[in-house]
C-alpha cells in the first residue's frame, strides 16, 4: 500500500472517530440506556425559588466562554503577543544627534545604526510564532475550561438526584416513624422495633443534610466556572431525545443476558488518538513555541554580527560663514559581547520545548486511552445496574411500605429492603456520573469540545 493510500486511510479513520465522538457528545445523554435518560431528564428540582437559574449544558458552556474570569484573563495573551509583534517591526535603533563646539564654530552630527543581516525579519518571524502560541494557548484554556464545565454540570445533576433521593427517603422514614409510634402505643411492635425506626429516621435526616450540602457545593463549583455569583441557585436541565429502546425484560436474568458490550457505542482508540494529535491546541502551542525558540536562536546569532553606522556632520565651511555636510560610514565591533551565553541558553530552551512536545504527545495518547477505558466501563456499569438492579430495587421500595402497613413484613425487613434500594440508587448515580465525566474528559482530551462549534470569542 502506497504512502498516499495509507495517509488517506488514516484521515478517513480519524474523520470516522470524530463523527462517532461528536455524535456521543452532541447527543447529550443519548448513550445512556433509555430508562436512565428518562430518569435524568425529569430532574426534580425542589428549590422553588424565583431566583433559581435553569441552566442547560449548552447554556453553561456559552456562559463559561464569555464570563469565566480565568479565560478572560488568558485572552489578554493575544493582546500582549500583538504588541510584541508590532514592536518587532520597528527599527531597533533610534537616530542620535550630537553637537561639538570648536574654534571654527558649532558642529552638528547625525548618526544611525543599521542592522543589515535580516535581524528585523527574524524578530517578526519570532513574534508571529509567539502570537500563534498565544492563540493556541487560549484555545487550550477554552478546551480545559469546557471540560471542567461539563464535569461540574453533570456533577450537579448527580448531586441533585441524590438530594432528591435523600428527601424521598426522609419522607418515607418520617411516615414509618409515625406508623411505628402508633404500633408501639397499641402494643403491636416492641420497643426494639420502634427504636429501629427512630434510628433510621435520624440517619435519613443526616443523609439529607449531607446530600443538600453536596448539591450546594456542586452548584458553587459550576457557578464559579460559568461566571455566576457563588450563591446562585442553579437547576440543571438535561435535554436530548431517546434513541435507544429500553431494555425492559421482565426477567432480570434475561435483562442481564441482554446487557452486553453491544449496548455501549464502540470507540476506536487509535482513531481517537490520531484525532487528538491533530486537534489538540496545546500541541499546536508547543509547535509554535518551538518555531519561536528557533527564531530567537537565529536572532541571537545575527545580533552578534557587526552593524553599520551611517553618519553625517554639518560643520562651518571656513571664514565665509557657510556650512558643509560631510557623510561618513562606520561599523560596530562586537568584540566583548557576542551573545555566546544567550545563544547557548536559547538553544537549550528550544531543545527543552521540543522534548516537552514529545512528552505531551505521549501524555495525549495515554489520556485518550484512559478516557475511552473509563467511559466504556462506566457505560457498561450503568447498563448492568439499570437492567438488573435498579428496576427491581425501585419496585421493592414501592411495595415494601405497603407490605409493612399490611403486616406482611416486619420493620427490620422493611429497613433492610429500603437500604438495599437506596444503595442501588446511589450506585447507579455514581456510575452515571462516572460515565458522563469520562465522556466529557474524552471530548476534552480529543479537543472535540471546542472543535464542534464551541469556539471561544476572539481575544481583545
Amino acid at each position: 500500500m502506497s504512502h498516499a493510500v495509507v495517509s488517506r486511510h488514516r484521515r478517513v479513520r480519524a474523520r470516522t472517530a470524530a463523527s462517532a465522538l461528536t455524535l456521543l457528545v452532541v447527543a447529550g445523554h443519548s448513550w445512556l440506556p433509555a430508562q436512565a435518560q428518562a430518569q435524568a431528564s425529569r430532574l426534580d428540582v425542589r428549590a422553588g425559588s424565583a431566583d433559581t437559574i435553569r441552566l442547560s449544558l449548552a447554556d453553561a458552556r456559552t456562559r463559561a466562554l464569555s464570563a469565566n474570569p480565568d479565560l478572560a484573563a488568558a485572552r489578554l495573551d493575544t493582546s500582549i503577543a500583538r504588541g510584541w509583534l508590532r514592536q518587532a517591526g520597528v527599527l531597533r535603533f533610534n537616530p542620535s544627534v550630537d553637537a561639538l563646539s570648536g574654534g571654527a564654530g558649532l558642529e552638528l552630527g547625525l548618526s544611525q545604526e543599521v542592522e543589515v543581516f535580516g535581524q528585523r525579519g527574524i524578530r517578526i518571524t519570532a513574534e508571529r510564532a509567539g502570537l500563534a502560541r498565544a492563540s493556541a494557548s487560549i484555545a487550550n484554556e477554552s478546551r480545559i475550561t469546557l471540560g471542567a464545565v461539563d464535569r461540574a454540570f453533570f456533577g450537579l445533576v448527580a448531586a441533585t438526584q441524590r438530594n432528591n433521593l435523600a428527601r424521598d427517603v426522609l419522607a418515607l422514614n418520617e411516615r414509618l416513624a409515625e406508623v411505628a409510634a402508633r404500633q408501639l402505643a397499641e402494643g403491636e411492635i416492641s420497643r426494639l422495633g420502634f427504636n429501629l425506626s427512630v434510628v433510621e429516621l435520624g440517619r435519613a435526616r443526616a443523609r439529607e443534610l449531607a446530600r443538600r450540602r453536596e448539591q450546594q457545593d456542586a452548584a458553587v463549583l459550576l457557578s464559579l466556572l460559568v461566571g455566576l455569583p457563588p450563591n446562585s441557585i442553579l437547576a440543571p436541565v438535561l435535554d436530548g431525545t431517546t434513541e435507544q429502546p429500553p431494555l425492559d425484560a421482565a426477567d432480570p436474568a434475561e435483562a442481564a443476558e441482554r446487557t452486553s458490550a453491544d449496548t455501549v457505542p464502540a470507540l476506536d482508540v487509535d482513531s481517537l488518538t490520531a484525532l487528538a494529535l491533530r486537534l489538540r491546541p496545546d500541541l499546536h502551542a508547543k509547535l509554535a513555541a518551538i518555531r519561536n525558540a528557533e527564531a530567537l536562536v537565529s536572532l541571537s546569532r545575527r545580533e552578534a554580527l557587526p552593524n553599520f553606522l551611517a553618519r553625517s556632520v554639518l560643520e562651518p565651511a571656513g571664514g565665509d560663514g557657510g556650512t558643509t555636510v560631510r557623510p561618513g560610514l562606520g561599523v560596530s565591533l562586537p568584540v566583548f559581547n557576542r551573545n555566546q551565553g544567550q545563544t547557548a541558553a536559547l538553544r537549550a530552551a528550544a531543545r527543552q520545548t521540543e522534548l516537552e512536545r514529545q512528552a505531551l504527545t505521549v501524555r495525549v495518547r495515554a489520556e485518550v486511552s484512559t478516557a475511552v477505558t473509563a467511559y466504556l466501563a462506566a457505560a457498561a456499569e450503568v447498563a448492568v445496574l439499570e437492567n438488573t438492579v435498579l428496576k427491581p430495587a425501585r419496585q421493592n421500595r414501592a411495595l415494601v411500605e405497603i407490605a409493612y402497613r399490611e403486616g406482611k413484613v416486619g420493620i427490620a425487613e422493611l429497613l433492610l429492603i429500603q437500604n438495599q434500594a437506596i444503595d442501588a440508587e446511589l450506585d447507579y448515580w455514581a456510575a452515571w456520573l462516572a460515565g458522563r465525566e469520562a465522556l466529557a474528559t474524552l471530548a476534552e482530551v480529543t479537543a472535540q469540545n471546542i472543535a464542534r462549534g464551541a469556539k471561544p470569542p476572539p481575544g481583545p
